[in-house]
């Protein structure tokens, strides 16, 4: 039996190196000196995702996990599981979350870490009191503070504060009981004092926003927003962006409980935006519950009833989460195993260790006799298991060349989509000439075939719609040598009017693609409205290829056709474009598209949404200002996807004149 147990920890060694190897790590990973820093960058970079993408900050904390454990770091193990709870804490999951911290508090009791069970206690501790309002679970509070002021560990002292004020705070919400917003009161004071040592400020901003949060508690809503606007101000100034929005939620709640829901509704929407993006729940139903109570108190009954439904789905997911599991039944069954798991555990890392040591021909030759002896009595069971293991040690191998690959690809197209922002201009400059504006940009992948360009010069204002031939990392490329080149025209060729603009376009882009003939292989292009604002007389000269302009007028559509004719791909290169010029009026509504709105599949029969049905609903927005147009357009086109795929990237540009 001996013999075969030490076959079974030999085999077990051996399957773990082809499962797990340091070629998986990134590059700049694996260049590091120790595995220790690589556990500890690995780390790092799964903090860095774990509030915006869930699906990375993961990965990159389970091979943190998989490097510390092959090589028995506790330290790096317990690192690595905390990172994998934040990142399920980050996404509302404080079941999953609370799991992984009490695995790591099982860890650092293990070996006796007071530091680690401390923090350990500190996690639990917050899920348990101030998410989930157990207020009898305060004991893992209490204790971690005990054991922080135990060690004279200041930055623990200054995270325990945050946590005891939190909680009795959250305790003096539910009971408005003053003793609890005196004990809220004096541990954040605590911590703000604290931070303001040399080395802390950054924590500052943290107490000075729950300052903000227990003050509106008590119905101080006015200081609430003075220590709220402080706290803001510091995280903007850490880039911190999550608090900031957190932040920002709690000052839209302010101004609504001061009946200021005017005030109160752009900052939600600003809030439901950024959750949305990010699939942020419990900040989501919270923005939503309040943009409900504004747009009702406003008077807005479908918008409220709209948003209240919402709110109460996500709010329901997040209770079933919530309380599925106990936190005693959590700590018995920890109490349970533990003498035993403990004792399994260091002595098999003992016993690897050990094998590990004595690594040599002679033991090997050994070790290679063992296994053919069990090999033998094994008989015909590890004959069926063997091709099994091949393959999946086949599979296994080119799964993680996949998804290395993958993750290039991933990350390449990442990269594109940062300088592809960068060369779109901000819609500051769109918003400087004309304050009543929206842009509605959606694409269909990272990257996006779509693209749009202003630009102000002395006399004129350019807004240019562009759909280039397909989407994606193609259309991308497309729209780059799109944007240089309408640069180029205006700006090096002199040329200003919009149909020779795209004359110059049409003919620049078949040189640039080798479209020299009929028979070339290259055939894309793009379809593109360019607008040109006199902003002396108050026209408009507009020049399109397959795109047309849309002007709503007094409850009326009009349309200014384009050139049936795209630019580049089989157009001429000598092609000529009309130019028309249209007088404009005030509370004209003006826009310039893509195709891709109206050619989304959806509604009850997945049809087609077509340019009908966009032109009715540019007309019934018309009167509305520009953050509703815009959120009309967005939220009708997602009601008509649902649940149908996006086709295509979407582009909506529209302008209501004063």
């Amino acid at each position: 039996m001996n013999f075969i147990r030490t076959y079974t920890i030999f085999l077990s060694c051996f399957l773990f190196s082809v499962a797990f190897s340091q070629s998986d790590l990134p590059e700049d990973i694996r260049t590091l000196k120790t595995d220790s820093e690589k556990v500890h960058a690995l780390v790092g970079m799964s903090l860095g995702f774990s509030n915006n993408n869930f699906k990375q900050s993961m990965q990159y904390a389970q091979m943190a996990y998989d490097l510390a454990q092959k090589k028995k770091y506790m330290l790096g193990m317990d690192r690595a599981i905390n990172a994998m709870a934040d990142a399920y804490w980050y996404h509302s999951d404080y079941e999953r979350a609370q799991e992984y911290y009490f695995k790591s508090y099982k860890l650092n009791d293990s070996i006796h870490d007071q530091r680690g069970i401390a923090y350990a206690m500190y996690n639990i501790g917050w899920i348990a009191c101030v998410q989930k309002h157990n207020f009898s679970e305060d004991h893992y509070l209490y204790t971690s503070s005990r054991i922080y002021h135990q060690l004279n560990d200041t930055d623990g002292i200054i995270r325990i504060a945050n946590a005891l004020g939190s909680y009795h705070s959250e305790h003096f919400k539910a009971t408005n009981q003053k003793p609890f917003f005196d004990s809220a009161l004096h541990y954040f004071s605590e911590g703000l004092k604290l931070s303001e040592l040399p080395n802390y400020r950054t924590k500052k901003g943290n107490f000075v926003s729950n300052m903000a949060d227990l003050f509106a508690e008590a119905g101080d809503y006015n200081t609430a927003i003075f220590y709220n606007d402080q706290g803001t101000a510091i995280h903007i100034a850490m880039h911190d962006t999550a608090t900031v929005m957190m932040n920002t939620n709690n000052k839209a709640n302010y101004f609504s409980r001061l009946n200021r829901c005017k005030e109160a509704l752009p900052l939600y929407h600003s809030v439901l935006d950024y959750c949305i993006k990010h699939d942020i729940k419990d900040l989501r139903a919270s923005a939503l519950k309040g943009l409900s109570e504004c747009s009702y108190a406003l008077g807005n009954y479908k918008d409220a009833y709209d948003y209240f439904t919402q709110f109460k789905i996500i709010e329901d997911t997040l209770d079933q989460q919530m309380y599925a599991t106990s936190m005693q039944q959590m700590q018995s069954s920890y109490e349970l195993g533990k003498a035993e798991t403990d004792i399994k555990e260091l002595k098999q890392i003992s016993e690897i260790q050990e094998l590990k040591n004595k690594q040599n021909g002679y033991f090997i030759f050994i070790l290679i006799g063992v296994a053919v002896g069990v090999l033998v009595v094994a008989g015909l069971l590890f004959r069926q298991n063997k091709l099994k293991q091949q393959a999946n040690v086949l599979l296994q191998a080119q799964k993680n060349e996949i998804s290395e690959k993958k993750r290039e690809i991933e990350n390449s197209i990442q990269y594109a989509k940062g300088i592809q922002n960068a060369i779109l201009p901000p819609l500051e400059e769109l918003k400087q000439v004309f304050p009543d504006s929206f842009v509605f940009y959606q694409p269909k992948d990272v990257v996006s075939g779509d693209f749009y360009w202003f630009q102000k010069t002395d006399e004129h204002f350019y807004c240019i719609a562009a759909d280039c031939t397909g989407h994606g990392v193609p259309g991308a490329l497309m729209s780059i040598i799109g944007v240089d080149k309408i640069v180029q025209a205006i700006f090096e060729k002199k040329i200003f009017k919009p149909n020779d603009i795209l004359s110059f376009l049409n003919r620049e882009i078949k040189q640039v693609l080798k479209q020299h003939s009929d028979e070339a292989k290259q055939k894309d292009g793009m379809d593109i409205a360019v607008l040109r604002f006199n902003l002396k007389d108050h026209s408009v000269d507009f020049a399109g290829a397959n795109r047309p302009l849309l002007i709503v007028r007094g409850g009326e559509m009009i349309e200014v056709k384009p050139d049936k004719i795209a630019i580049a791909g089989i157009t001429p290169p000598d092609q000529e474009y009309k130019l028309t010029t249209v007088p404009l009026r005030s509370k004209d509504s003006i826009y310039i598209f893509s195709d891709g709105y109206a050619d989304q599949f959806g509604g009850d029969n997945g049809k087609k949404f077509m340019t009908k049905n966009m032109k009715e609903l540019f007309v019934s927005i018309a009167s509305l200002g520009a953050k509703e147009r815009g959120e009309k357009v967005k939220s009708t086109f997602y009601n008509w996807k649902e649940p149908y795929e996006q086709v295509d990237d979407v582009l909506v540009i529209g302008i209501n004149l004063a």
